[in-house]
């Protein structure tokens, strides 16, 4: 063979190689749940933290989603969980992290998200987001307000387990055994 022939061999090889790359690349994507789109923010690499926080001075609130996308329907962000998800669903408090992102985008840039996203390491949770839900975060927003300015804060949960890692519970009268 000569050189000329084996050059474009060698290049053919390379090509296809990184088109096979370039294809299970996508096909992870897909399988993250994380929507198609282009990925605007990212909060995921801590060694190299340079994305600000994204703020709403109306609702005294400020947060840094895993990821911004800006898919054909909006911007959706994304919160990364590393556990599989609870067999009931997420958790209150992911919700309620997962829509004071989607306030954060509506008020930062001025578009309201369509949704928001939980990435669970077995499976991707889609959170619905509307006016109700934005009414009901800054209602939850005032009651934390107004809880941090009463000298007590009442247990509210049946959780032992969550109890025994809280950080009061050395001061707490109502922990659960």
């Amino acid at each position: 063979m000569d050189p000329m022939t084996i050059s474009f061999a060698v290049l053919g090889i390379v090509f296809l190689v990184a088109l096979l790359m370039w294809a299970r690349a996508r096909q992870q994507i897909r399988q993250s749940g994380i929507p198609d789109g282009r990925v605007v923010y990212q909060d995921t690499d801590r060694r190299h933290n340079v994305e600000l926080p994204l703020v709403s001075p109306s609702c005294g609130l400020t947060g840094k989603p895993d990821y911004l996308v800006e898919a054909s329907n909006g911007l959706i962000p994304v919160e990364l969980k590393s556990r599989n998800c609870p067999r009931s669903g997420p958790h209150e408090g992911e919700v309620a992290q997962v829509t004071a992102y989607c306030v954060l985008v509506e008020d930062a840039f001025g578009a309201t998200p369509p949704c928001g996203i939980i990435q669970y390491a077995d499976r991707s949770w889609p959170i619905r987001y509307t006016l109700k839900d934005r009414k009901r975060l800054l209602h939850i927003l005032d009651e934390m307000r107004e809880a941090r300015n009463t000298r007590t804060a009442h247990r509210d949960h049946q959780h032992a387990a969550r109890c025994r890692a809280c950080g009061y519970r050395a001061v707490c009268d109502e922990a659960l055994d």
